[in-house]
C-alpha cells in the first residue's frame, strides 16, 4: 500500500511517500536523500531498496527535504538544520504511532540522520542507522552568507556552515543502536582521511562497515547495490524486535 501526500511541517508542505506491506508490522525505515537529491535516491536506489523491504514486512517513508524535489520552497534557501528538524519530525511522529523506527540516509542525508538521532525527541529510540557515504563536513572556510552554484542549483553557504556546526562525530558517538556504514572506495567528494575517521568511529562501536571497491560516491553499480541491500536487510531484521 502506498500513500502519497504533502504534509505541513515547520511551515512548509513536504512531499512524502509512505509504503507499507499488506500486514503492517509497525517497523519503519525513514530514508533521507542527499544534497541536490530527492526521495528516489541516486539511480532510484531508495525505490529499489524500498521494494525489498516491503516484501520483508518493513514499511518505508521516503520524502523530499524542504526546498528539494516536490516539496515547498526554493533550493537556494536550503538549510541543514531544517533538514534535521524535518527528519526528526517524521521519526518522532511514527514513534508516537507505535512504530519501531530506523533511519537511512545518503551523503548529506546520512549526516542528517546521525544528527537527528541525537535530538532529544528521539534520542535513544532509533533502532538502527544505515549510513550511505556520510559527509561529516568538519571544515568550511568560505563566507557562509554567500550564494554558490553546483550541479545547476544555487545554495547558500549557511547550509554547509550549519552542517559543520552540527558536530557529526559527537552525535555519532552518542548513538547506542545498530549502525551500518557504506563508503565507495573511490569517493570523489569525501577525502580518504575523512572517510577513515568515520570508519574508525563506527568500528570503535563494534558496528558494521562496507567498503565498495572501485565505487564512487554515487551511484553504485547495480550488482554492488544489491549486496548492500542484502546486508542491510539482515541488519534491520536483527535490529527490530
Amino acid at each position: 500500500m502506498h500513500s502519497v501526500s504533502f504534509e505541513k511541517t515547520n511551515g512548509k508542505y513536504i512531499f512524502t511517500i509512505l509504503s507499507e506491506p499488506e500486514i503492517n508490522q509497525k517497523k519503519l525505515v525513514i530514508m533521507s536523500h542527499g544534497f541536490r537529491g530527492s526521495s528516489i535516491g541516486p539511480a532510484r536506489t531508495f525505490v529499489d531498496f524500498e521494494r525489498i523491504l516491503i516484501k520483508n514486512g518493513i514499511s518505508v517513508l521516503r520524502f523530499d527535504q524542504p526546498n528539494s524535489g516536490n516539496s515547498e520552497g526554493d533550493y537556494v534557501d536550503s538549510s541543514f538544520n531544517e533538514w534535521v528538524d524535518t527528519t526528526t519530525y517524521f521519526a518522532n511522529k511514527y514513534l508516537g504511532k507505535g512504530y519501531q523506527v530506523s533511519l537511512l540516509g545518503q551523503s548529506m542525508g546520512a549526516s542528517t540522520t546521525v544528527v537527528a538521532s541525537a535530538r532529544p525527541e528521539v534520542k535513544g529510540k532509533i533502532k538502527c542507522l544505515l549510513l550511505w557515504v556520510p559527509d561529516p563536513k568538519t571544515t568550511f572556510d568560505k563566507p557562509a552568507n554567500a550564494i554558490y552554484e553546483e550541479g545547476g542549483q544555487k545554495y547558500k553557504g549557511t547550509f554547509w556552515q550549519e552542517a559543520k556546526d552540527s558536530d557529526f562525530f559527537r552525535c555519532l558517538n552518542q548513538f547506542d543502536g545498530a549502525i551500518h556504514l557504506v563508503y565507495g572506495g573511490s569517493d570523489k567528494y569525501i577525502s580518504e582521511e575523512l572517510r577513515n575517521e568515520v570508519i574508525k568511529a563506527v568500528k570503535d562501536k563494534n558496528q558494521g562497515v562496507m567498503i565498495l571497491s572501485g565505487q564512487d560516491h554515487s551511484p553504485w553499480e547495480y550488482s554492488i547495490a544489491q549486496k548492500v541491500y542484502d546486508e542491510e536487510l539482515k541488519i534491520l531484521k536483527e535490529s527490530f524486535d
